[in-house]
């Protein structure tokens, strides 16, 4: 651009199923931008179960115009007849609102697509950015490898500029072969006046679920997916209960039903593993919660053994709420925690030293108050809402100007 004579005008596009933490991300982001600097168009699927969430989080916005289209839906669970007649239908559904969307970014004057690494997404976009001549961006949410689907492989060939939400994504990109020229860095936002623990006070969670004030209590809050740590967090959890008896482990987040390489789903392993090591009693299945910050403000330690996590919302979200996070010292986890000042890493899979950490926080409420306290002034100070909003901005105007 030659001059902010007016807003960039974003479109983002985001044909998604269900809603997730990248699109997470780019709701945030669109509550956060002035409008008088950006005016975004949101693109969102109304095929998606869960779009009216969607729609909840960005009401409000001023100057957002939202659009609902069909942009495909899952085919799961269907048989091979009716996957193919539904895989026509997407294509068609997709055709048709390319075209459309095509149409609305030259009516609106849209400057920049923004959309996920998702194939989905970044073959929408891509398609959108060469009918139109306009400037397309990826975000980048996971560890980016060789091995990425075809579509979105194919989209970051012809993007105009990735966007990685760390360092360690970024790395990722490097080492695909990705251009430096094309890669930008923000990393993600947590609203601490939204997972601020003096608007959630504890007792709610334990309250449901019957958990005295007393008993140690850890959580995980993750899908239940073999990168997330599950298995690892549950050896450590049995060298806990030797100190701690009573411990309990809240696992939040729903399953995800993925094969292990043994052919028995991660899920399974983990209930086989839990009844070997005599956990029933001690592990507790709550599900998916949409009161995360309430569930944090119960729990004594935060959990995140995920081996190179590309960022990890929930680590932010429980420093904001002054829990105190233990986690492996892989991805982005060290761009966030700094061991010993606000939270505790250990080596990537070593469940002993998992067990020792966590036993070490249970230990001394002290240091759980000491770590949470500067957690949450690290989340205001290097992961603000409008810390990320405005590094957007910049990497908007770099790109439009090139």
């Amino acid at each position: 651009m030659k001059a902010d004579t007016r807003p960039i005008r974003a479109l983002f596009v985001n044909t998604r199923s269900r809603l997730g933490a990248d699109v997470a991300v780019h709701l945030q982001l669109i509550r956060s931008f002035d409008p008088e600097q950006c005016q975004v168009t949101l693109a969102t699927n109304s095929r998606a179960p869960d779009m009216e969430r969607v729609l909840q989080a960005v009401r409000g916005v001023p100057g957002l115009q939202v659009v609902a289209l069909n942009l495909g839906y899952e085919l799961y669970g269907r048989g091979c007849i009716g996957r193919w007649i539904g895989a026509a239908g997407n294509a068609l559904a997709l055709l048709w609102s390319v075209m459309r969307l095509a149409a609305l970014i030259r009516l609106r004057k849209i400057d920049v697509l923004h959309s996920t690494d998702r194939p989905r997404d970044a073959l929408v976009s891509t398609l959108l950015a060469r009918l139109t001549g306009r400037r397309n961006l990826l975000h980048i949410h996971i560890k980016w490898t060789p091995h990425m689907g075809r579509a979105t492989r194919w989209a970051m060939e012809r993007c105009d500029a990735a966007l990685a939400i760390s360092q360690f994504v970024r790395r990722s990109l490097l080492e695909g072969g990705v251009p430096e020229r094309k890669i930008y860095t923000v990393l993600n936002a947590t609203d601490a006046g939204v997972f601020d623990p003096g608007r959630h006070p504890p007792g709610s969670f334990r309250a449901r679920w019957r958990i005295a004030p007393q008993t140690p209590l850890l959580g995980i809050i993750a899908r239940v997916m073999v990168w997330k740590g599950h298995l690892e967090l549950i050896e450590a959890l049995a060298k806990v209960r030797e100190r701690f008896p009573e411990v309990r482990l809240a696992i939040v987040g729903e399953v995800d039903h993925l094969m292990s390489q043994g052919g028995e789903s991660y899920y399974e392993q983990l209930l086989q593993r839990i009844d070997a090591l005599g956990l029933t009693e001690n592990v507790l299945w709550v599900g998916w919660q949409d009161d995360v910050p309430g569930v944090m403000a119960d729990l004594d330690v935060v959990c995140v053994p995920s081996v190179e996590e590309p960022f990890g919302l929930v680590i932010t979200e429980a420093m904001a709420m002054e829990r105190p996070v233990v986690g492996f010292a892989s991805g982005a986890q060290p761009e966030i925690i700094t061991d010993g000042e606000n939270g505790l890493l250990v080596p990537p899979g070593d469940c002993e030293a998992l067990a020792e950490a966590i036993l070490r926080l249970l230990e001394d409420e002290t240091l759980r108050q000491r770590l949470g306290r500067r957690a949450r002034q690290t989340v205001i100070e290097r992961f603000s809402p409008a810390r990320q909003a405005d590094e957007m901005l910049r990497v908007y105007r770099s790109v439009l100007s090139v």
